[in-house]
């Protein structure tokens, strides 16, 4: 199962421990908002490969 974590901004230490435990034995990606131009053409791509994804603010 691959899945995507979506950063709105700079996770803390507490969303990175819960990523650490959602992506054990997957496939993980990542994508961050918290850039001066986001690529949203790949970040789509990104949703479309993948089969959970999860937004972070």
């Amino acid at each position: 199962m691959k899945i995507l974590q979506v950063y709105r901004s700079e996770p803390n230490n507490d969303v990175k421990t819960l990523v650490g435990i959602l992506n054990r034995d997957r496939d993980a990606d990542e994508f961050n908002l918290n850039v001066e131009n986001p690529d949203y053409d790949m970040l789509v791509s990104k949703i479309f490969a993948a089969d959970k994804t999860v937004c972070w603010w």
